[in-house]
């Protein structure tokens, strides 16, 4: 079957080639599986305030996802209000979307594999419908990094931007409003979730793992999953990816120094204790390789 010959094709790759089942390799490390994931506040359990945040989030970001830095953040008492009134404001006005966008649309110019004959049986609808997710994400991720930008240029005071001092209203562009939900990892048979874990990322032995949603939402297409991890992971551990992430890292760092400036932005002094710092930091690692990748991933796909 071509889905288990792609997995093994993955998840050798990745393998330390010792114990069978939970330890995988992560750019490079062996990861304890055992660990667990990272807490978070699913949209579907998702009350009250948080609720609220994560429909303002949909609205701004022009589709149906609330990603995984927020989910995470609203397992934290009081995190996710500190951060939605810090930025808030700055996205009603739109100008850190376009400029994370822009800074986005050339971060993967490098070639892509054809993949065409690997996918000859995700075509027509099923394709499309993969081709929106992806899209959905390269929107999410590089507006979540900008913020993270934002976060570590910011100086730390009560008082919240107001929004008289920022620009006209903004229309977000027409949004991706239907997706397939994102998958339980629970849920996933094990040899997909086996793919999905190999993504997987921890800071620290026995820290909580930080997968990337977008893997588990491409486990929708078992077989498409096996292909990103095949194409993908190699070019992780050889370091392709890597200029490009820089280089897509400093278009951000500069656009929200500027932004930062023109706002005279400042954050709750929540969002600077150490434990929240250490979340913005794990995401700011991780967010600028997935924008690098939903880059190259929606350029192999449109070629198939």
């Amino acid at each position: 079957m071509a889905v288990t010959r792609l997995a093994k094709q993955a998840l050798r790759a990745r393998s330390d080639g010792s114990s069978a089942g939970r330890r995988r390799l992560s750019r490079g490390k062996v990861q304890d599986m055992s660990a667990g994931y990272l807490a978070e506040v699913s949209t579907e359990l998702a009350k009250g305030e948080i609720a609220r945040i994560y429909a303002e989030i949909r609205r701004l970001s022009a589709g149906p996802l609330v990603a995984l830095l927020y989910r995470h953040l609203a397992s934290q008492p009081g995190a996710l209000a500190a951060l939605w009134r810090s930025v808030g404001p700055i996205l009603d006005s739109g100008e850190l979307q376009e400029r994370a966008w822009a800074a986005a649309r050339t971060a993967w110019t490098g070639p892509v594999p054809d993949t065409g004959d690997a996918l000859r049986d995700l075509a027509g609808d099923s394709l499309t419908r993969a081709v929106d997710v992806i899209e959905v994400y390269n929107r999410a991720n590089p507006v979540n990094y900008m913020i993270i930008c934002m976060l570590r240029v910011a100086g730390f005071a009560v008082t919240p931007a107001t929004r008289a001092a920022l620009a006209p209203a903004w229309s977000p562009p027409a949004a991706i409003s239907v997706i397939p939900p994102i998958p339980s990892m629970d849920a996933l048979p094990a040899e997909v979730r086996a793919m999905v874990d190999s993504f997987a990322k921890a800071d620290a032995p026995g820290a909580p793992l930080l997968v990337p949603t977008l893997y588990r939402h491409v486990s929708h297409w078992p077989l498409l999953l096996a292909l990103v991890a095949r194409e993908v992971q190699p070019r992780l551990l050889q370091g392709v990816f890597t200029p490009a992430i820089k280089a897509f890292e400093a278009d951000c760092m500069d656009a929200a120094a500027r932004l930062a400036a023109r706002h005279a932005f400042v954050a709750d002094p929540l969002l600077a204790t150490p434990a929240l710092q250490n979340v913005f930091e794990r995401f700011g690692q991780v967010i600028p390789e997935m924008v690098v990748i939903g880059s190259f991933l929606r350029r192999m796909l449109l070629k198939t």
